[in-house]
């Protein structure tokens, strides 16, 4: 008969550690060790774990020459690596350019991973199915998401000297004057489409209506009093920015008023410097370009918006408008400055 030599205490402890923490082969290698020093025959304990006498004997012996660290397995090679580090470097030289500046006869304009299939079989002889380039790409750290859209990185040369002037100009006005910002935005019965909460692999489907209709809504905010005042238009033109400046004019009867916008087309209209001259109590100031967020009522807009129509269908245009002047009614002068970043 063949058992195990006398196990010490230390081995012991060992072994039942193994049989508890480890999977698979390990675990059970340990346990045919202890069966062993227990005097169950290799015939025995082949049979309770339904493996051969030779794998009985296999396990006795690793014990025998090596104790406890004999029963683990030497590490194994495993499949070698098709995306080597000479691939990984190839993918990332080809995902920093323009699929085009490879080969003109590509017509994408970004690479997809049936693309970089093709080209690694086709000039490098290499033949790497999809899933395992994507998988290289996911060990760099990389993933398929969508871009996202950025202004374009201009500075206004006039920056600092339009802020100056609309500084002196408030300075000059004195503390009577109504300093006020305008700005304009467009609504539609189309939905917007934000972030919320749903059931994971059930995506909630917002209905769209068969057409699309919009008004542009023209708003203007004192900056010093939190009133606001705003006017829907059909569209954004100068004709409708120029009913917003009469309508203004009737809110703001007696004072001077600095109204202060961006460098929108219907704002720098010929037609609107006419009736700028013919009331001279306006007094039209603009920001730098390309500085939208320098304009307050930018968060504004974006609070209605995402108060209103976010995920939301209304039955027509009349509706959003009602939306709109009860989100307008609800907004008070505090509430408008500290949206703007002005609060007093």
């Amino acid at each position: 008969m063949i058992y195990v030599r006398p196990v010490t205490d230390d081995e012991q402890t060992e072994l039942k550690r193994m049989t508890r923490q480890e999977i698979g082969r390990i675990s059970q290698r340990a346990q045919m060790i202890l069966l062993s020093a227990q005097r169950r025959t290799v015939p025995d304990i082949a049979t309770i774990f339904r493996v051969s006498r030779a794998t009985v004997r296999f396990s006795l012996r690793q014990f025998e020459a090596a104790g406890p660290e004999g029963l683990y397995d030497d590490p194994r090679s495993g499949r070698p690596r098709k995306v080597t580090s000479e691939v990984e470097a190839t993918l990332l030289h080809l995902l920093e350019g323009d699929p085009q500046q490879v080969d003109a006869r590509y017509l994408a304009t970004f690479w997809t991973s049936a693309m970089l299939v093709l080209l690694l079989a086709t000039q490098l002889h290499l033949h790497i199915c999809r899933n395992t380039i994507r998988n290289g790409l996911r060990r760099l750290t990389l993933r398929w998401r969508r871009p996202r859209l950025a202004m374009p990185r201009k500075t206004d040369p006039a920056k600092a000297r339009k802020q100056w002037e609309i500084v002196e100009a408030v300075i000059r006005a004195g503390p009577s004057a109504a300093v006020v910002y305008a700005d304009e935005s467009r609504i539609q019965t189309l939905p917007l489409l934000r972030a919320m909460w749903q059931w994971v692999g059930q995506q909630i489907s917002i209905p769209t209506a068969g057409s699309n209709t919009t008004r542009a809504v023209f708003g203007a905010l004192n900056i010093r009093t939190g009133a606001w005042h705003y006017h829907v238009r059909r569209r954004m033109k100068k004709e409708d920015f120029i009913a917003f400046l009469e309508e203004l004019l009737t809110v703001y009867p007696t004072q001077l008023i600095i109204l202060i916008v961006d460098n929108y087309s219907s704002h720098t209209a010929h037609d609107v410097a006419d009736f700028l001259a013919a009331h001279p109590r306006l007094q039209l100031h603009f920001l730098p370009k390309y500085c939208s967020h320098l304009n307050p009522l930018e968060p504004i807009w974006l609070q209605m918006k995402g108060q209103i129509a976010a995920n939301r269908l209304y039955g027509s245009i009349k509706l959003v408008l009602v939306a709109v002047d009860t989100f307008f009614a609800r907004m008070t002068p505090a509430q408008a400055l500290t949206w703007a970043g002005a609060e007093r």
